[in-house]
């Protein structure tokens, strides 16, 4: 049995295999076209018979499965009633010397794969009392004339048709069955992946709250220290130590937004609206970097931005800043591209600088790696992607091929879909 296979999927399975049985039905009014057509002298009502009660049965199984029938109980009705017929239409002609009797592998394999070991064994056991009963009681296999050598011919033609059958209906079963066991091995893959992370940013989040513990009171000493300076500095240290005081009201902002939990949602307002607040804000921290807008400029989408949107939007931007060369203490560009697509938000962070390797790549988001500048790739991306999923958005990195890295931000915008 295999284990994968949720209620959804073998609801789906039970309409693969009704499919599979029309096709056999219809096989099965073709074969009697056949046999009528080369004059073999068969009981037509008794066979026609049993296809419609095939056919009846697999009207019935979907019937029963809207009024809340377990499903594998209905697999296993229809694969014994698969049985059950092949036996009647082999016992009306000829009994176990038909070739079609190997179709009695198809259903055992398809209850091996779907049915708890119990009622696959019942199923196979069922198989081999009624290929048994065969023997015995069956009407003879009737031939136009006593030619024994067109009788060995119909026979063995009769045996490949019964191979190509079980061919293609094994084929076609198991391959379905595969490729559901692929798609859920990814699934797990990607929730691995996404329980690593998460294991990672639980660790994350306990040293920052440890590390924000411990520099509130730094912070408070430096900024007293600075207050007292300022009285009695002038000139250029004064601007230093404005620019100081600056930086450090910045440091308990970001102390008082992580003791909050950085939860809230700001107000309904254009997006680029939005921006221009949030980014003057960042201009005081990089003022060496020249930000070249692109796209929509004003207005936008009105929406509520949540709070923890904006430190993963700027380790981003800071990111970039760094690989356009920032760090060194001279001006640089970086571009902002921001554009609305089919119900999604999409702001593109370019520098013209740097590059990320394949692993760097294949790794962004997933896991904190050292920072090699001026890629400029490190654990405010693990935090950005990780932000931006909880969001419901999505993050990529990019190698532009004219040169730098571009980073692409998508959010969903309310009341829409992408």
């Amino acid at each position: 049995m295999f284990p994968f296979l949720s209620a959804q999927r073998l609801d789906a399975v039970l309409q693969r295999l009704c499919q599979l049985r029309w096709g056999m039905l219809a096989g099965g009014l073709l074969l009697l076209a056949l046999c009528h057509a080369l004059s073999l002298q068969l009981p037509w009502w008794l066979l026609l018979q049993a296809l419609a009660t095939l056919a009846v049965l697999n009207l019935a199984l979907p019937w029963l499965a809207a009024r809340s029938v377990a499903v594998r109980r209905l697999l296993a009705l229809g694969l014994a009633g698969d049985v059950l017929v092949l036996t009647e239409l082999l016992a009306f002609s000829g009994g176990a010397a038909n070739p079609l009797a190997s179709l009695y592998l198809p259903p055992v394999l398809f209850g091996a794969l779907l049915l708890p070991p119990r009622q696959a064994w019942a199923l196979a056991l069922l198989s081999l009392a009624a290929y048994a009963l065969l023997f015995g009681w069956h009407l003879p296999w009737p031939l136009a004339g006593d030619d024994a050598a067109y009788a060995f011919r119909l026979h063995l033609v009769g045996m490949w048709l019964t191979f190509a059958v079980s061919v293609l209906l094994l084929t076609l079963f198991v391959s379905y069955l595969m490729t559901q066991l692929l798609r859920r091995e990814a699934a797990l893959a990607a929730a691995r992946e996404a329980q690593l992370r998460n294991e990672q940013l639980v660790g994350l989040g306990v040293q920052a709250a440890a590390a924000a513990h411990a520099l509130s009171t730094p912070l408070a000493t430096l900024t007293l220290l600075c207050d007292e300076m300022l009285h009695e500095a002038g000139g250029p240290l004064r601007d230093d130590l404005l620019l100081m005081q600056r930086q450090l009201q910045l440091c308990r902002e970001a102390l008082e937004q992580l003791r909050a939990g950085s939860s809230g949602e700001g107000e309904v307002q254009p997006v680029c609206r939005q921006l221009a607040q949030q980014l003057q804000g960042w201009h005081s921290t990089r003022p060496q970097v020249t930000l070249i807008r692109h796209g929509l400029l004003q207005g936008g989408p009105a929406m509520r931005l949540d709070a923890r949107f904006w430190p993963a939007f700027f380790n981003l931007l800071n990111n970039a800043a760094d690989a356009a060369g920032s760090g060194t203490g001279d001006s640089c560009e970086v571009e902002l591209t921001v554009a609305v697509e089919g119900g999604w938000l999409r702001l593109d962070i370019h520098n013209r600088q740097g590059s990320l390797s394949a692993a760097q790549l294949q790794q962004a988001g997933l896991a904190p790696l050292d920072s090699d500048k001026p890629a400029g790739l490190g654990i405010g991306v693990l935090l950005s992607h990780a932000t931006l999923s909880q969001l419901g958005g999505e993050l990529q990195l990019d190698n532009d091929p004219a040169g730098g890295v571009r980073a692409c931000v998508r959010l969903p915008l309310p009341g829409q879909s992408g």
